[in-house]
């Protein structure tokens, strides 16, 4: 039998699963043209880290990424929390395609996620 999957349509609660980011992933991000890490990403927006002080609420962002090719999401960063270095942010003014495609990429990293447990499991798995 199939697991029957239950959505809450709660709009205080997230509908978009969140990846955290590996260094080999093709994703990079820009906000006001500063690059800065990445530490995890949604279909709804994405928490980074930098150095600096963040004062403003809306900045603008670039996220370049590779799935079946290279794709670049301009749009706004509305920031959500600020706990200095990181900070969360929603994306503003973005078309649902960007939307879509951003959606691609979480999908992507997380094939990648359970292909390198996977590969950390296939030792352990001889071994016994």
């Amino acid at each position: 039998m199939k697991p029957v999957i239950e959505i809450d349509n709660d709009d205080s609660k997230r509908l978009t699963y969140r990846v955290k980011l590996h260094q080999d992933d093709p994703v990079s991000l820009s906000v006001a043209g500063v690059a800065v890490d990445i530490i995890d990403i949604s279909a709804k927006g994405v928490a980074f880290r930098y150095q600096g002080d963040a004062t403003k609420e809306v900045y603008p962002m670039l996220l370049r990424f590779e799935t079946d090719k290279v794709y670049e999401v301009v749009c706004n960063l509305k920031i959500l929390r600020r706990s200095n270095p990181e900070y969360s942010a929603e994306y503003i003014d973005i078309d649902e395609k960007d939307v879509t495609r951003i959606t691609g990429l979480v999908i992507e990293c997380q094939k990648r996620d359970i292909r390198r447990e996977k590969l950390l499991d296939a030792p352990r798995r001889e071994i016994t």
